[in-house]
């Protein structure tokens, strides 16, 4: 390795090892605050407070501040010179430089080498002190590069097991069998729609990946084990899947990703190791939080209950960078049914104490120790310069001139694409933004409308180029929602003749499309105006899913009509789930050949003839 190359290697080795130490300080301060305010900070709040930590890690320069912890705490007071020779990527170098003078030297001056008589002058203390100090210098920087060959050697062993495993979770996934069944999809489709996720999602069943969990994160896929599906009730699926399309929702393999990376180069730091594995718990819970608050209040319970009942089928796996999953140890269970039994929706809000302790936490940790000495003309204008561009970067950052929604999603993402499209925009553009979001938001709900939005930088739309506002009616007045779809054209759902006795009218909803294409026609119109965001109200006048509930008090009664996947099975006519009974034994399914596909649910034993006959007469085409 040359000389140069060595330099450019233990410079990065310097950055690592300086971030480490930051970091860990700053791990110590993070859990100390987590314990300090453990009955005071949201769950969200708990995990996100991680977040200056990696900022920490990832962070290639930081300005130098009298705020900043590092001046009373500094690497160069714990381990003296080692600091200034790895932080200077040139001692490496000149240590070289330095020994091959002194050979070369000692050459000139060695009798056997060029016959002459030593000089006296050559046996002068001044020189014997530097030929000493040379040696030392090069002494010392061999352990520095000893220590950068074993750091560089974990860094490719961890890296390789990385590619290891994560190529065998591709070949599990890749043998797993995709779920297809009407019931299934069904159940699945209508969590995915809860969420909003509008990303294609598979649904897989595979005993060797430890499931439940969210496989990938460019084509993400949910998998499960069909040992623990075959012991779940549709209540139970609905909750497990609400938990992973939180997953989904908050890219949380994505966040995987980048806390595993970080690893990689900070192995040899235990805190991490820790503060990462503490982090992956954090995050399930917060993901808990965000499941809970698209749920109904009545439900926590039934969801601590099926935490609690997928451990019991959930063997001890390790973590993994692709996957993020519902998971935990028996230990890590007493803190996430506490945060369950005390969750409230409006805590998952925006906290003043978490933003609060993130931004105290960021302004004595993110910036470096004031230098103390004094500095050349060169090293005070080049970090002038470093200043100067840090803020115009704050100038341009998205987060305090945008919608809250998107300024909470560059806070969690904290991704390298999203920062470039943001740094992009001009102050105009940012406004625009802001002013034409509100202006839908208001209008879809004054009105009910149904809005697509078109985003000229799908970066700053988690990478979708299209966004709906309304399209989603409910209804709990059964003439309100005939009135309603009698408007629509195609077939709708009504209240069957043959209703069992008892049966009341409960709720309706009545979902717009999404797909059509109108998708085209925004996205090009979009494109035309050139603007950095593009709304169209759209006339839509067929539903693309509709469902009915009925009660009689004690059991429910649901028809459902849902558009038909093309990619899926063409079979026609009425069929049950694929299940075994005395799992779904109360679903019946009817496809006619059309683009749209039926279904009637009981929570009662109704005879599968007599649900036919149901079903056809609440279909009304």
């Amino acid at each position: 390795m040359s000389p140069t190359l060595q330099a450019n290697v233990l410079s990065v080795f310097g950055w690592v090892i300086r971030g480490s130490f930051m970091a860990g300080i700053l791990v110590l301060l993070v859990l100390i605050v987590q314990f300090l305010f453990k009955n005071k900070l949201e769950a969200r709040w708990k995990y996100l407070i991680w977040l200056p930590v990696a900022i920490r890690l990832l962070l290639p320069w930081a300005p130098e501040s009298s705020l900043s912890l590092y001046n009373v705490l500094s690497l160069e007071a714990i381990a003296p010179g080692f600091h200034q020779k790895a932080q200077d990527p040139t001692a490496f170098k000149n240590a070289v430089i330095a020994g091959e003078t002194a050979v070369q030297r000692n050459r000139t001056l060695s009798p056997e080498l060029n016959g002459a008589t030593v000089p006296a002058s050559s046996h002068e203390p001044g020189s014997v002190q530097k030929s000493g100090f040379w040696w030392s210098e090069i002494k010392n920087m061999s352990f520095i590069h000893m220590l950068l060959a074993v750091w560089l050697a974990g860094v490719l062993f961890f890296s390789a097991k990385t590619v290891f495993d994560q190529n065998r979770l591709k070949q599990a996934l890749r043998a797993g069998r995709t779920i297809d069944t009407p019931f299934l999809s069904a159940v699945f489709q209508e969590t995915k729609h809860l969420f909003g996720i509008k990303r294609n999602v598979r649904f897989v069943a595979s005993e060797r990946i430890p499931g439940p969990a969210v496989v990938g994160f460019f084509k993400p896929a949910v998998v499960i084990s069909p040992s623990l599906l075959v012991t779940l009730q549709k209540d139970q699926l609905q909750l497990i899947l609400a938990h992973e399309f939180a997953h989904i929702r908050r890219r949380d393999v994505a966040v995987n990703w980048m806390m595993h990376m970080i690893l990689i180069l900070h192995w040899f730091n235990p805190l991490l190791w820790f503060a990462i594995h503490r982090a992956r718990q954090d995050q399930e819970i917060a993901c808990d939080a965000c499941a809970l608050d698209r749920m109904m209040p009545q439900q926590k319970n039934a969801y601590g209950q099926t935490i609690i009942h997928v451990l019991e089928h959930l063997s001890v796996s390790h973590y993994r960078p692709g996957l993020a999953g519902l998971s935990a140890t028996h230990k890590e269970m007493k803190r996430r049914l506490m945060m369950i039994r005390h969750f409230n929706k409006k805590s998952y809000r925006l906290s003043i104490l978490g933003m609060g302790m993130i931004l105290a936490l960021g302004s004595v940790t993110l910036v470096n120790a004031k230098e103390s000495g004094a500095e050349s003309a060169p090293q005070k204008l080049q970090q002038n310069s470093k200043v100067a561009v840090d803020k115009e970067n704050d100038i341009i950052y998205p987060e305090g001139n945008i919608d809250r929604e998107l300024y909470k999603k560059e806070l969690e993402k904290i991704q390298k694409k999203a920062e470039a499209a943001a740094k992009a925009l001009t102050p105009e553009e940012k406004k625009y933004i802001e002013d034409e979001t509100n202006r839908v938001k208001e209008l879809s709900k004054e009105t009910g409308d149904m809005y697509v939005l078109y985003h000229k930088y799908k970066d700053l739309n988690s990478g979708l180029d299209l966004s709906y506002w309304g399209g989603i009616e409910e209804f709990s007045a059964y003439e309100d929602y005939l009135k309603r779809a009698s408007a629509l054209e195609g077939s709708i759902l009504k209240q069957p003749a043959n209703l069992p006795a008892g049966y009341k009218f409960l709720s309706a909803t009545i979902e717009g499309p999404t797909k059509g294409k109108f998708v085209d026609e925004v996205k090009a119109e979009g494109k035309k105006s050139g603007k950095p965001i593009y709304a169209k109200k759209i006339e839509w006048k067929e539903a693309a899913d509709i469902r009915l509930k009925y009660t009689n008090g004690k059991d429910t009664l649901t028809f459902s009509k849902y558009t038909k996947d093309p990619e899926g099975s063409k079979k026609e006519g009425f069929f049950n789930d694929t299940l075994p009974e005395h799992i779904y034994p109360k679903s019946v399914f009817w496809y006619d050949g059309g683009k749209y596909e039926y279904g009637v649910s009981a929570t009662s034993d109704i005879p599968r003839k007599e649900k036919i006959e149901i079903l056809k007469a609440a279909v009304k085409k």
